[in-house]
């Protein structure tokens, strides 16, 4: 892990923190004066609440958006990134090494979270429980945890991990439920590591938020689908998503824009909220606002793809020039502000489609693409027939600059095939296969350094 942390919890209070750490050869390295026992955060119920939000403040889940996106055939680079203010540039060329910046900001950042939640779930038995509502909130609040340190693991291993059509031997991140600073683990294998998120999503069942900038119910169904497609647990995938797709609409064509404005939440399951203060915003990914330079614009071949009839061309791509990347445009009155969508109820439609075609019955897949192209068409749209491309095409579509295409074909094993357009320079490849050595990200240099055991 991170050989250099600093730990803290930001409560909506200012109220609480939790650990420090400085730099030494140890996985992680505590200030002795910084007393967990002693922390306010176990003292009461409401404080330990505290500290659960705490877990959700600089959690950047943006970073699965921007690999997604740039490793694939999504964006192309502005000619205004380069230099030594180039922001992912080797990474969406292909040429980046161990030691890129961005990969050990996700790396930090991801296993900071996940020892914030380690620290709270090892010690929650302290928190003192009076009554009957401090236990049902106290079971409510440790469900959040696990489903937090599932959810982080799985997109750690979405960026640093085999791809899932190898076989279930091949190896990924470690899985992390111990605050030992001393603890130096390895790689496990697939099976392992599903069968630690599991085990943590099992733990779910006392989850009672409701609202959507938490985890709820919902957020736990939709990460399960979506970790059960990725396993090839077919069956599985098609019950989570079912229940989504009974409890949560899917947002209409005429509403649909709204969503990236943050004007309404429609299929909206969980989000990140976002503010000014935070650094790192959907909309900081493609564009700097503090150089006003373009990072990242649409890439020719996804604007070719979409139908002009298709009310995702204009949310995702702007209506004067579409080489832009407006999906987090946000809004004038809010500074543009846009809050980062992590699960949105059209996945779960696009999961259960393609478990559906994976044990044979097409029909059923059909029928959930075609729902999708109902509400996304300004007029009627509908294919009469289905197969794996197709619904991968629809993911294209729907899930732009959200940070699922390089990992839908990492999950496949398929090669990322750019446009010759959408090249840097004419001796670029555009064609990644699933042999390179740049197909899988490799872990931070620093953290191998650290920890010899994740070679």
């Amino acid at each position: 892990m991170k050989n250099t942390y600093k730990l803290f919890v930001q409560s909506i209070l200012s109220l609480l923190s939790l650990l420090t750490f400085t730099s030494c050869d140890k996985m992680l390295d505590i200030d002795s004066k910084d007393n967990v026992d002693s922390e306010h955060i176990f003292k009461s119920v409401k404080n330990f609440e505290y500290a659960v939000l705490g877990t959700y403040a600089d959690l950047h889940l943006e970073y699965n958006a921007l690999i997604g996106s740039i490793l694939a055939d999504e964006c192309r680079l502005s000619p205004e990134n380069n230099g030594v203010d180039g922001y992912g540039v080797n990474l969406h060329r292909w040429t980046y090494s161990s030691d890129d910046e961005i990969l050990s900001e996700i790396w930090s950042n991801y296993y900071n979270h996940i020892y914030r939640i380690n620290n709270l779930l090892i010690n929650a038995h302290k928190v003192p429980v009076e009554r009957a509502s401090d236990q049902a909130a106290l079971n409510s609040m440790l469900a959040e945890l696990h489903g937090l340190r599932a959810l982080i693991h799985f997109e750690l291993h979405r960026i640093f991990g085999a791809g899932d059509y190898q076989s279930k031997q091949a190896l990924t991140i470690p899985y992390i439920t111990t605050t030992d600073v001393f603890y130096k683990p390895g790689k496990i294998t697939l099976q392992t590591f599903y069968d630690n998120l599991w085990s943590d999503i099992d733990q779910t069942d006392q989850l009672t938020h409701s609202t959507n900038n938490r985890l709820s119910q919902g957020a736990i169904a939709a990460l399960s689908a979506r970790i059960a497609l990725y396993e090839r647990d077919y069956l599985k995938a098609i019950h989570y998503s079912s229940w989504i797709i009974e409890h949560q609409a899917l947002a209409t064509v005429k509403n649909y824009a709204n969503i990236w404005t943050d004007s309404n939440e429609d299929e909206v399951l969980f989000k990140l909220k976002r503010n000014a203060q935070d650094k790192v915003r959907p909309n900081t990914l493609w564009y700097n606002y503090a150089t006003g330079k373009t990072l990242f614009y649409s890439s020719e071949k996804i604007r070719e793809s979409y139908d002009q009839n298709d009310v995702r061309n204009t949310c995702f791509l702007g209506q004067e020039n579409n080489k832009y990347i407006v999906k987090y445009g946000g809004n004038q009155s809010n500074n543009r502000i846009n809050d980062y969508k992590v699960f949105r109820t059209s996945e779960a439609y696009l999961i259960r489609a393609e478990a559906y075609l994976a044990i044979g019955q097409s029909d059923k897949a059909l029928s959930d693409v075609n729902t999708i192209l109902t509400n996304r068409y300004l007029s009627k749209k509908q294919i009469e027939s289905i197969n794996q491309q197709v619904i991968e095409q629809q993911r294209l579509l729907e899930f732009a600059y959200e940070g699922h295409r390089y990992f839908d074909l990492k999950r496949l094993g398929k090669d990322i095939q750019r446009n010759q357009n959408d090249l840097v320079s004419p001796m670029d490849s555009n064609l990644l296969s699933n042999s390179d050595e740049h197909y899988l990200l490799p872990i931070p240099q620093k953290e191998i350094q650290a920890n010899p055991n994740l070679k």
